[in-house]
């Protein structure tokens, strides 16, 4: 398989869930050869120098990262001359010129086809008020915020979370801001999951604007991480691309980047 065959495949699968005819502006092959046999695919949420050497060292020349490939200002128009001298930027190209690696990003289109629903199900969420693509909320029985925070911390395999909201306080209705939809910059999303009707969040990543944006609201937010809401789906589309092309090689990577330190 090709890695062009392979985009058709990811663009195929977004059309059956309705997401449109092609590839989101900001997917597709950042950096390699479109025309490349791919001889395995390694899965993570972003294409760090761990998951690049990760990629080498199993045999996988196509990395398919959720998440950006090369780090640039907020706003800018692409990648810049000279922001591949960025140390980490130059330090993931080196790994892939080294290696031979095509990466391949797939971020909203992944997020429709199984990331989204995957951290639904997760959390035990189902039958969402009625609502189109992601504009949905999901009733649930009343449930305190301390009993969502233990519930959260079990699924999700969490040591600790971070929360904002009275502990004591019942909720009814959850809205899942997952992946980076807790962050400042959307809280436009967070304001619609209130129009919709919901009372508490469990989100991916947030920031303190984000807390703020939530606990000035009332309602409750409790953060699982950005990659940690994502990996799940990330590791179904593994799961389902191993299954439709059982000869080819598929890895995943999804090893937290950080620690909490004691």
């Amino acid at each position: 398989m090709k890695v062009s065959d392979f985009a058709r495949y990811v663009n195929d699968r977004k059309q059956a869930t309705g997401g449109g005819t092609a590839l989101n502006q900001d997917e597709g092959v950042l950096y390699g050869d479109a025309n490349a046999e791919a001889r395995g695919v390694l899965f993570c949420w972003m294409a760090t120098v761990d998951a690049l050497e990760r990629a080498a060292t199993e045999g996988c020349n196509l990395v398919v990262c959720h998440e950006m490939f090369y780090f640039c200002p907020i706003g800018s128009a692409g990648l810049q001359p000279q922001q591949p001298a960025w140390r980490p930027n130059y330090r993931r190209l080196a790994v892939c010129g080294r290696a031979g690696l095509t990466v391949f990003r797939a971020h909203g289109t992944l997020d429709r086809i199984t990331i989204y629903d995957a951290f639904a199900e997760r959390l035990g969420l189902k039958n969402p008020n009625p609502g189109a693509g992601w504009d949905k909320v999901f009733p649930i029985p009343p449930t305190s915020v301390r009993d969502l925070v233990a519930r959260v911390r079990q699924t999700m395999g969490l040591k600790q979370v971070r929360m904002v909201g009275d502990l004591d306080q019942r909720v009814t209705c959850l809205g899942l801001p997952w992946g980076g939809l807790g962050l400042d910059s959307n809280v436009g999303y967070m304001q619609r999951l209130l129009e919709l009707g919901a009372d508490g969040f469990i989100a991916g990543e947030t920031d303190e604007y984000g807390l703020t944006f939530a606990s000035d609201a009332g309602v409750p937010l409790i953060e699982t991480g950005h990659a940690a809401s994502e990996n799940i789906g990330l590791e179904l589309f593994a799961q389902q691309v191993q299954r439709d092309f059982p000869g080819l090689k598929v890895a995943t990577f999804t090893r937290p980047t950080f620690v909490y330190a004691e």
